[in-house]
């Protein structure tokens, strides 16, 4: 055998001399397989509050984009596309939103246009649409109404699912193998197997095996030549399942991995005495891959050998999943198994603290257990113990690095990451062996790329012409948002503009002005498209809907309607208050209100109000203007100071303020001085009423709309007014609070409260990333009584 280079790689191997490959040159597998995967997929998990609602409630969540080759957050991705559809797979409502250091979160309301049924939150991204396998979240949640009528499953002749898999996907004639079994009952749960014996035809028992508490085990046994098995199970409740072994192949190749031993992986290739004179001199090699990553091992098959133990130091696997392949002379797969490496940078572990019960609400405290200054982002839901309405199977661990390379699902994922113990690590194994090939194709990876149709999209980006015969009279395009916080201008060429990576806020106003080239602002006949758009899409549903779990206990009433109208009126009211923190942000202490509505008339110009507070205005022509301080002066002469309409400056752009009214403006503020070289001439802000939406618009200069598209702005979660009289209905669907965005204190600790209610335990379902890709995932339950 022969080892090759490909990332910085060494082996030790038993039984034979090994040398490292000096040939850097890839073949053609590798070629292919590097090609695949150069254009970096995200992977997207998402953690929502619960997954069974009431029609009056809202489904709140929280998303983490993840890079699984570096196995670190996804950080240049910004716009996140959250869609939900029904049972059918048309599509219901639509959102974007805007992701930071690879999370983002925000919610549906579920009052509207929704109604009882299965549905399901799919969040995705443009970029997405580039790869075979798109590693989107789809999250299937159920609203449960009055007039549910949610059936239970039906019960089918095959009561059992019970298989047999070879290791490597192949059993081997003459040769003794190791074989994987799962056994899974009609409700997907697992059987668990007290007992188990494989026969052969004769009657004799040839191997022996039992479960672990996940269904799943392994045995190995020597298969020969004409005879035939029959393996029989015996399960928990004394019922046994018979099953005929699968015929071995006559030729060929097998496969067993050891993976017991702490720093080293065993890997082992066997044949038999048909097979052997066919592989000699022929070259087959064994491919450690992930994600782009590999490694190479050249195998080479010695007469009156039939067995090949490579020993793999574990320091030189790949951090998580590891896919073993065995190609052969003719770059074929023939053999794969999975394998995965706990690291330490995997996962990182938080644990509860304490409790602080108060009056009305508990305060929970929770620590990491790593300290360090890592940032940490984290998302707890919060619902009593005995709640029904939380789907755990997929966790943020089992969703980035499990899923991506599995083609079943996990259940109860966390007992696999629970620990670093043998026997965890263990099971782990088993779940991996029963899992067979990665879901990735080979046949796919040769022949179907992954091209870059789809580009990564960072904003919004508005493109458009202006409609004029003189078109080339302008030069500039200006653009004033006061929602966004935007006054940005670009480069008119040929009549077209183009405004790139814009964050825009859903349902905004937009205007746009022209700037000729005497530098006056004037309205131009344009035409313009907001990208991206919004499409009316669907999904496929024929092979995802799982059988809903049906609730007993009634929900009438179980959310207050009325209630919940009253909070977003309320939740409406805060907001328009906050607006107040606005007023000061530019200039510190030396600003002072100017008192507009006892001293001026309505139709003053602000200009001369600001003439009349310690300024010289300066009008020269219809458009110029320039303002300068009557204290501040330099070398170069008096200081001009920075003006601030609504939020954004506007210093050189006086144009947009000269025919600005008190009737107006809701707020002005002057600082005569400032500080420093950046306001030293003084500082003014101006608010105009409504943040200028439609009153900021003097003599038509601007062309306003309203974009239909954009950023939602995610919203802070507040609780439904339960009806806590509903006491069963409420343990089973209640929701005590929802966290999106957990931080530390000064103390590293991780502290919210949660309301007091009749209930005893409490359940935590934590899910985060930290800034150097560890994650958290953690079900804590707390008694609180």
């Amino acid at each position: 055998m022969m080892i090759k280079n490909i990332v910085a790689f060494l082996l030790f191997v038993l039984c034979s001399t090994y040398g490292i490959a000096q040939n850097p040159e890839f073949n053609f597998v590798e070629k292919k397989y590097l090609d695949y995967y150069k254009l970096q997929p995200e992977t997207i998990y998402t953690q929502v509050n619960k997954s069974k609602y009431s029609s009056s409630e809202e489904l709140w969540f929280k998303t983490y984009i993840y890079n699984t080759q570096t196995q670190k957050p996804y950080l240049t991705t910004s716009n996140v596309h959250a869609s939900v559809y029904d049972a059918d797979g048309l599509l219901i409502e639509k959102k974007m939103y805007y992701a930071e250091n690879g999370i983002t979160h925000g919610n549906f309301n579920l009052k509207d246009n929704y109604f009882p049924g299965i549905y399901f939150l799919k969040v995705t991204t443009n970029w997405m649409k580039n790869f075979n396998e798109p590693h989107y979240s789809l999250h299937q949640f159920e609203i449960i109404g009055s007039d549910s009528n949610f059936e239970n499953p039906t019960e089918s002749e095959q009561k059992y699912d019970f298989q047999l898999l070879p290791e490597g996907g192949h059993l081997l004639l003459n040769t003794n193998n190791s074989i994987g079994f799962k056994g899974t009952d009609i409700n997907g749960d697992p059987l668990i197997i007290t007992s188990g014996k494989v026969r052969d035809s004769k009657g004799n028992t040839i191997s022996t095996f039992k479960s672990n508490d996940f269904g799943i085990g392994k045995f190995s046994m020597l298969v020969s030549e004409n005879e035939t098995y029959t393996v029989e199970a015996t399960l928990e409740n004394g019922s046994n399942i018979y099953q005929n072994m699968q015929k071995a192949d006559v030729t060929g190749l097998s496969l067993t991995v050891n993976t017991l031993n702490q720093n080293t992986l065993f890997v082992s290739v066997k044949t038999n005495k048909r097979t052997l004179p066919y592989l000699l001199e022929k070259p087959y090699y064994l491919l450690i891959h992930r994600d782009g990553l590999l490694k190479k091992i050249d195998i080479k098959f010695e007469a009156n050998t039939f067995e090949y133990t490579i020993a793999i130091p574990k320091t030189d696997l790949y951090s998580g999943m590891n896919i073993l392949t065995v190609f052969n002379e003719k770059n074929q797969p023939v053999l794969e198994r999975l394998v995965f490496h706990k690291t330490e940078n995997l996962i990182h572990d938080v644990s509860f603290l304490g409790k602080k019960v108060g009056y009305d609400s508990t305060q929970i405290r929770l620590v990491s257990n790593k300290k360090n200054t890592l940032k940490k982002y984290m998302s707890v839901s919060v619902l009593p113990a005995s709640t029904e309405s939380y789907n755990n199977s997929n966790t943020i661990i089992s969703a980035f690095l499990l899923q991506p390379y599995i083609k079943g699902s996990v259940d109860n994922p966390q007992a696999y990451f629970k620990d670093n113990e043998r026997k965890t690590n263990y099971n782990l194994d088993l779940l991996l062996l029963t899992q067979g090939w990665s879901r990735y194709e080979w046949n796919t990876i040769f022949h179907v790329p992954q091209i870059a149709k789809y580009n990564f999209e960072a904003g919004f980006q508005i493109q458009g012409k202006i409609n004029e015969t003189n078109a080339d009279e302008y030069k500039e395009i200006v653009l004033f948002s006061a929602n966004n916080e935007l006054m940005i201008s670009t480069e008119v060429k040929d009549s077209y503009f183009s405004f790139e990576h814009l964050s825009l806020m859903d349902s905004s106003v937009v205007s746009l002005s022209a700037k000729n080239k005497r530098g006056k602002l004037v309205t131009p006949r344009v035409y313009y498209n907001v990208y991206p758009t919004f499409k009316n899409d669907s999904l496929d549903t024929k092979n995802i809907i799982k059988n809903p779990v049906t609730i007993i206990s009634t929900n009438d009433n179980f959310v207050y309607d009325e209630s919940i109208t009253q909070l977003d009126t309320i939740m409406f009211k805060v907001k328009k208050e906050s607006r107040q923190e606005k007023f000061m942000i530019n200039g510190g202490v030396n600003n002072r209100s100017v008192d507009l509505k006892s001293v001026y008339n309505f139709s003053t110009r602000i200009l001369d109000v600001i003439r009349s507070n310690g300024f010289d205005v300066i009008e020269s022509g219809q458009s110029t203007i320039k303002l300068l301080s009557r204290r501040s002066s330099n070398l170069q002469g008096r200081l001009s100071p920075n003006v601030y309409l609504d939020g954004i400056i506007v210093s050189d752009q006086l144009e947009l303020i000269q025919h600005l009214t008190v009737a107006e403006v809701e707020k002005l503020f002057v600082a005569k001085t400032g500080y420093g070289m950046d306001g030293a001439g003084g500082t003014i802000n101006i608010f105009t009423k409504d943040g200028g939406r439609s009153k900021n618009n003097p003599k038509g200069k601007f062309s306003s709309n309203a974009i239909k598209i954009g950023y939602s702005m995610p919203k802070s979660y507040y609780a439904p007014m339960y009806n806590t009289t509903k006491r069963d209905a409420f343990s089973k669907m209640g929701v005590l609070n929802w966290i999106p965005n957990v931080t530390p204190n000064q103390n590293g600790e991780f502290v919210f409260n949660i309301p007091n209610y009749f209930y005893n335990e409490i359940n935590l379902y934590i899910e985060g990333m930290c800034e150097d890709g560890s994650l958290i995932s953690k079900v804590e339950t707390i008694k609180l009584k």
